[in-house]
C-alpha cells in the first residue's frame, strides 16, 4: 500500500519527439561568402530531472552555394545532446528558458566533402499551450560541420508521449 502511495505521489517521466525546422547561414573555410538553405532536426528526448534532459537527434541541411562559387551541397549527422533549463519566465512554468547543445558525426550526402565532427549550441524559448502534451519553441543555434560555421534560427514543436 505504501509503495502504491510513493507511486503515485512521483509525476511521470515521459520521453518526447520533437521537431525543429528553419533556415541556416554557414560560411565555410577555404571559399568566400556565405551559403544558406534550411535545417531541420528531429530530437527524441527524456527527462533526466525537473531542469536538465538528454536527447539523441538526426539533423539534416541543404545549402545553396555563396553567389560566385559553384557547389550546392548537403550534409545529414547524427548526435546525442542536452538541455538545461536556466529560468522560468512566467509564474505558471509554462515559458522556459533553456541552455540546448548537441555534438555529433556528419556526412555529405550531396556535394563534396569528408564525415567529420558537428555541433549546436544555442537558446531555447519554449512555451507550453493549454494541452500539456505540447510545446512550442523558438531556438537560436551557433552550428558546425567540419570546417564550416554558422547560425540558424529554428521554430520548434515538441510532443511527449
Amino acid at each position: 500500500m505504501l509503495l502504491a502511495l510513493i507511486l503515485a505521489a512521483v509525476t511521470p517521466q515521459q520521453p518526447w519527439v520533437e521537431i525543429f525546422a528553419g533556415p541556416v547561414l554557414l560560411h565555410q573555410s577555404g571559399r568566400p561568402g556565405v551559403g544558406s538553405g534550411p535545417l531541420l532536426r528531429l530530437d527524441l528526448g527524456y527527462p533526466l530531472s525537473e531542469r536538465a534532459a538528454g536527447e539523441l537527434w538526426l539533423s539534416g541541411a541543404v545549402e545553396s552555394a555563396p553567389q560566385r562559387s559553384p557547389g550546392d551541397s548537403a550534409i545529414v549527422a547524427a548526435g546525442a545532446g542536452g538541455r538545461f533549463l536556466l529560468s522560468r519566465l512566467d509564474a505558471e512554468g509554462k515559458l522556459g528558458l533553456w541552455a540546448h547543445a548537441g555534438a555529433g558525426w556528419g556526412a555529405q550526402a550531396a556535394g563534396e566533402g569528408a564525415p567529420g565532427p558537428t555541433g549546436f549550441a544555442g537558446a531555447l524559448l519554449s512555451f507550453q499551450p493549454f494541452v500539456k502534451r505540447f510545446q512550442l519553441g523558438l531556438e537560436g543555434d551557433v552550428v558546425a560541420y567540419r570546417k564550416a560555421y554558422g547560425f540558424a534560427v529554428l521554430p520548434s514543436l515538441r510532443a511527449a508521449f
